[in-house]
């Protein structure tokens, strides 16, 4: 085989881009155009056709009256800002909306002391407009020295290359598929579903991102010129993990839409597949295992947050990572986020969050998918 033929592949390299993560998951939303309607893609809009438009414009002539009473196929809306009316727009416009209900209530402050906090925003919308600040999670990062302690761990993994690699490739993107092969998620089946984790992923994207842009910490490739990544190394700062966050928050939020008899073995899959993502990423050579250690706690609490705000939670708890505190130790499920370690801990144990009612509208068609699978299969 030429020495050319294979570089051709290279050009693939551009998608890797998608590793920043996560900011192009709202997209998602647009998946419920797979189930395959072609035709109504072009008759909405979405696509030009001058042929398509011509016809239409000789249809109506042929078959419209002149009379032009007002006959409306929907009544007009009585209240401004109903809720409900969430139902009736383009997935593409709920996905827009949700992530501005979800932008507008956070907040973010770095302490210039080596720590950040992203705080939920209250407004009281009364006379007084009085705004209250409540934390949701506290991050300290972790020194040089922390981190040129953990490159022995990054070197250690790197041996499970060869055996992880067409798992670390297919994980580049949003991990749906792998999300699917244990829920069984579908376009057709799971629409809501699938548009309420786009929202979820989203918030997690935008909050992991600020956390990366605060502390800035340096990837592993830029301690060693012997880690040699086997996929390009993202553009942003290596903490927290994005894989890590959306992984863990896409366990809980997922889990939290199911039956509750069927929640602990659907959690425990996708905690286990969680775990294996964020540490795919130390495998491939982007990531210490200190980031997964600080995205698995970022990605529990923002998905509290987000139950919250969905109405599928009355509570959650408010947390802190202390990276400074960890040393040379693995990454690991059996670390307790809510544990009194030196690394994790909590803040507040009842934190109260006022639900959206757009996100509430978008839960309830989400949950109702998978009460009509329960009772479709008499379970």
């Amino acid at each position: 085989m030429s020495s050319q033929s294979g570089i051709s592949g290279i050009s693939g390299i551009s998608g890797i881009s998608g590793i920043s993560g996560i900011s192009g998951i709202s997209g998602i939303s647009g998946i419920s155009g797979i189930s395959g309607i072609a035709g109504a893609a072009a008759y909405s809009g979405a696509t030009g056709s001058g042929m398509l438009a011509d016809a239409l414009v000789k249809s109506r002539d042929a078959l419209a009256d002149d009379d032009a009473k007002n006959a409306p196929l929907f009544p007009a809306p009585q209240d401004i800002d109903v809720a409900a009316n969430i139902k009736r727009w383009d997935s593409n416009v709920r996905a827009s909306v949700a992530a501005f209900e979800l932008q507008s209530n956070l907040c973010f402050e770095a302490d210039g002391n080596d720590g950040a906090t992203l705080y939920h925003v209250s407004h009281a919308m009364g006379a007084d407009r009085k705004v209250h600040y409540t934390p949701l999670v506290h991050m300290v990062r972790p020194s040089v020295t922390n981190l040129r302690d953990q490159l022995p761990s990054v070197f250690s993994w790197s041996e499970l290359r060869a055996d992880r690699a067409s798992e670390i490739l297919a994980q580049l993107t949003p991990q749906y598929a792998f999300w699917s092969s244990i829920a069984n998620l579908s376009p057709a089946r799971t629409p809501s579903t699938l548009e309420l984790l786009g929202s979820a992923l989203d918030l997690a994207s935008q909050a992991v991102l600020r956390f990366k842009h605060a502390f800035a910490c340096p990837r592993p490739i830029e301690f060693s010129p012997n880690i040699q990544p086997m996929i390009a190394t993202p553009g942003h700062g290596t903490l927290p993990s994005g894989h890590a966050t959306e992984a863990f928050m896409v366990a809980h939020v997922l889990s939290a839409l199911l039956p509750s008899a069927s929640r602990p073995a659907m959690f425990l899959q996708l905690e286990r597949l969680a775990v294996r993502i964020a540490v795919n990423r130390t495998v491939a050579g982007v990531h210490f295992p200190i980031d997964s250690v600080a995205g698995r706690l970022l990605g529990a609490t923002l998905a509290e947050y987000f139950l919250c705000l969905c109405n599928l939670s009355p509570k959650m708890k408010s947390r802190y990572f202390n990276g400074s505190e960890f040393g040379e130790e693995d990454f690991s499920r059996r670390q307790k986020i809510d544990g009194e370690g030196s690394f994790y801990g909590i803040l507040a144990d009842d934190v109260q969050v006022n639900s959206s009612s757009i996100l509430t509208e978008m839960a309830k068609a989400a949950v109702s998918e998978w009460q009509a699978g329960v009772e479709s299969t008499g379970r």
